[in-house]
């Protein structure tokens, strides 16, 4: 028998009547297209709108921060910039070791608390060092945040909505990024007629912090994950978001909350996720977001740079050229949700990964052969098309359907880990690459990519087809999950 109290009064429900009520639950979650989708998305994975509206300012933004700062040397504004990606290598597993026994929801609010009030204090920095701490926490808040974000969106929607919605992140990112160009970066070059000016660093962190803040007020209406709280007994809880989200009454479900399975508290519990059961769909995943982000931010976050240091291409062509190169990126997001319940996840991986290869290849080529400035301009758009597709979009989407709701913030907590471990790796290296031996990094990153597309076709598995984690993890006895 399972006890539950209230303080007010003691109800006894046997272990069947529980079992059934939370299959019930799952089985509705699972199996019932949620009509309020678009909005929670939107409020779910906004962490990469802000990310993407970073990473677009600051690229545009970095020879602002030098003229603020001229004495500090370049090596200490890059890490001013890539705190970021160090705080979100760390706030990716932190954070999503915390959403699964805190909630997604109060990690939803947490974020947005701790970003806002970074972003601004970090618009207001009177030195690098000051910059560099705020950018760090800022960057802790987004990792926690998109980790919590993907955990939460497989346990909002139902099995096959989730597959097509988490898909769509990354044409979330592109678009916002084309955004950020068109309201900030050329409004500003239009206004003051540089990117050099002190000022847009600052107004870029500060308008960060308003967009988090907007973020954080809306997010008051977005309920906590069902199959969270019905994972853990707490049915009654359940059934009241459900009828409020879905208008789905489940009175055969008990009216209890039962702490049934207490989520594991000790360290080895940020570390459950590693174990040789779940080794392929681990190299898989990880290998993928490890490959996405250090072939994007070893090349892609540099393109810009590359116009203007090659003398490609002068200040606004460059902004000119990168939206339009960003483009493919708008493309290929729509394009990847589109073909999911059509060709699948492990297909569009394997195409998207030998894509961005070839592509990066073909660039090599314009370097080596000084092709005209058009050919690096269309290769460059098939790599953010072909990137999209591939693992960029697959990797997140995969490890989240790899694991169940007792697990599932700790895996995307992982798989961002390697997305943005791969982000700082390739800031460092790209730069070095770029400046010294174009040619030989971008043949190297080929070769990774078309790899990763060989590995992904050998071990990869189709989300389509793999079995529900989180029915799965329904058998297990509750008392084998508290470790």
């Amino acid at each position: 028998m399972y006890d539950y109290s209230d303080g007010e009064s003691m109800s006894q429900y046997s272990k069947e009547e529980i079992d059934r009520g939370i299959k019930k639950i799952y089985d509705t979650v699972l199996n019932t297209k949620n009509i309020t989708s678009r909005y929670i998305i939107i409020l779910a994975l906004a962490s990469l709108w802000l990310d993407a509206y970073d990473f677009a300012s600051m690229t545009f933004g970095t020879a602002s921060l030098k003229s603020t700062f001229p004495s500090v040397p370049s090596v200490l504004i890059s890490l001013a910039i890539g705190a970021v990606q160090l705080g979100a290598i760390i706030g990716a597993v932190v954070g999503g070791w915390l959403n699964d026994r805190i909630g997604r929801r109060n990690m939803f609010i947490l974020n947005m608390i701790l970003f806002t009030g970074m972003a601004i204090l970090g618009g207001l920095s009177t030195n690098i060092l000051e910059l560099s701490i705020f950018r760090g926490l800022l960057g802790f808040a987004l990792g926690a945040d998109t980790a919590t974000g993907f955990a939460y969106i497989f346990e909002y929607l139902e099995k096959k909505q989730r597959l097509f919605w988490s898909n769509l992140w990354q044409i979330q990112w592109y678009i916002m990024y084309e955004v950020t160009i068109a309201l900030i970066v050329v409004p500003f070059f239009f206004t003051v007629h540089s990117l050099t000016s002190p000022l847009l660093w600052r107004i870029i962190m500060i308008v960060g912090g308003v967009l988090a803040l907007v973020i954080l007020l809306l997010r008051g209406r977005i309920p906590e994950s069902v199959l969270w709280l019905a994972y853990q007994g707490r049915l009654a809880t359940a059934k009241k978001i459900l009828k409020q989200t879905y208008g789905i009454d489940l009175p055969e479900v008990p009216d209890v909350d039962l702490q049934l399975r207490a989520p594991a508290r000790g360290v080895r519990s940020a570390f459950s996720i590693f174990r040789a059961s779940k080794w392929r769909e681990l190299v898989y995943s990880f290998n993928g977001n490890f490959e996405q982000g250090f072939i994007f931010y070893t090349f892609g976050f540099y393109v810009p740079y590359i116009l203007l240091a090659l003398k490609l291409a002068g200040p606004l062509a460059s902004i000119v050229a990168s939206a339009f190169l960003y483009a493919g990126g708008v493309i290929g997001g729509y394009l990847t949700a589109w073909l999911t319940p059509k060709i699948g996840t492990k297909s569009q991986y394997v195409i998207g990964a030998i894509g961005e290869g070839v592509s990066v290849g073909l660039i090599a080529l314009t370097y080596i052969y000084h092709l005209p400035l058009i050919y690096f301009v269309v290769f460059s758009f098939l790599f953010y098309f072909f990137h999209v597709i591939g693992p960029a979009s697959q990797g997140m989407t995969s490890i989240n359907a790899f694991f169940g709701a007792k697990e599932r913030g700790t895996a995307a907590g992982w798989g961002y880990f390697w997305v943005k471990l791969a982000a700082f790796i390739g800031l460092l290296i790209g730069i070095v690459g770029i400046t010294y031996n174009p040619v030989s990094l971008t043949l190297g990153l080929a070769i990774y990519g078309v790899l990763t597309g060989i590995v992904g076709l050998i071990i990869g598995y189709d989300t389509r087809t793999y079995k529900l984690a989180d029915v799965e993890e329904l058998e297990e006895n509750p008392q084998e999950s508290v470790q």
